[in-house]
């Protein structure tokens, strides 16, 4: 019998470890499944894509949905989260900062500042009692690549930047003061996100996927070394990884990220949500829970499935 058909965008080349791994350590064919996966890093063209049924599911998609959902009545589900914290945590500063209060009164560049990444940051310094609104920091534009921002960071043209890996360690390799932040939960990376309407339609398939899934988790937390050897030769010209260092520390970051269990934390659907609502305040009162649908975790988890792969 030939193997169930699923076409999957990921909304970020940062996803691509948990896909390739999946798909070279042989989780999707062990469960009868063929998932051709691309990349598609512009918005609106995976949500049409995935409405349209060009594709079946997206990897991503974290807070944009629930505007869409709350308003519309648009059709998105969100059915297994991997991970549960957010990465991009490691802060490049200017001499005599050396942590997170001492950003106050201070000048701090990110990406789009309406995307996951910006929004992120406004959200954990707001937390952390630096409430952009009220003045207490500044927070500026600067397209481009992560290295072009620590660089105005060095330049002196800002006084800190959020990174992730291996930023922060280019960036100290070059010189720069590096200060960890804490880690807050957040709903990121491998979201499996697809349509009530396909679920109902597709239930073996999604099943599958999901039990998929869990299989290439397990592989990533059970077998490094593979895990390693994959990353290397195909994550690295993705992520444009440059020393066998920078490809172990990635797998760190995800070992230490991944959930063996890929349920969403509260925390993190609380944090995401608060990003929705600070691009559309008009759904404060929407229950982000109606966009989760974990049933298929669940029923494995139940099963006694994911345990017994750890045993």
């Amino acid at each position: 019998m030939a193997n169930k058909q699923l076409r999957v965008i990921y909304r970020s080349n940062s996803h691509a470890p948990l896909w390739l791994v999946a798909d070279k350590s042989g989780a999707w064919t062990k469960n009868g499944l063929a998932v051709d996966t691309s990349p598609q890093l512009v918005r609106e063209k995976a949500v049409e894509s995935l409405k349209n049924g060009s594709v079946d599911v997206i990897s991503g998609n974290h807070h944009n949905l629930y505007v869409r959902n709350a308003k519309n009545g648009e059709d998105f589900v969100h059915l297994a989260q991997p991970t549960n914290n957010w990465t991009e945590n490691k802060i490049i500063v200017r001499p005599g900062i050396d942590s997170v209060q001492d950003l106050k009164g201070k000048k701090i560049v990110a990406d789009k500042l309406t995307s996951h990444a910006g929004l992120n940051i406004w959200l954990y310094l707001k937390q952390e009692g630096l409430d952009a609104d009220r003045g207490d920091i500044e927070l500026f534009e600067m397209s481009g690549s992560s290295e072009d921002r620590w660089r105005a960071v060095l330049k002196g043209d800002y006084d800190a930047t959020f990174v992730t890996i291996p930023h922060d360690s280019r960036a100290k390799a070059a010189g720069a003061h590096v200060i960890t932040a804490r880690a807050i939960p957040m709903i990121r990376g491998v979201t499996l996100t697809t349509t009530t309407s396909f679920v109902k339609s597709h239930p073996e398939e999604i099943c599958l996927l999901n039990k998929g899934l869990v299989d290439a988790i397990h592989f990533f937390l059970t077998h490094k070394q593979e895990t390693l050897e994959i990353l290397k030769e195909h994550a690295s010209p993705i992520l444009k990884l440059q020393t066998d260092e920078e490809v172990e520390t990635l797998y760190d970051e995800w070992a230490q990220s991944l959930e063996k269990k890929p349920y969403p934390s509260l925390d993190g659907i609380a944090n995401v949500f608060a990003l929705a609502v600070r691009r559309n305040p008009e759904i404060a009162g929407y229950n982000p829970l109606a966009l989760w649908d974990t049933h298929f975790v669940r029923e494995l988890d139940d099963s006694g499935y994911i345990d017994k792969l750890y045993q």
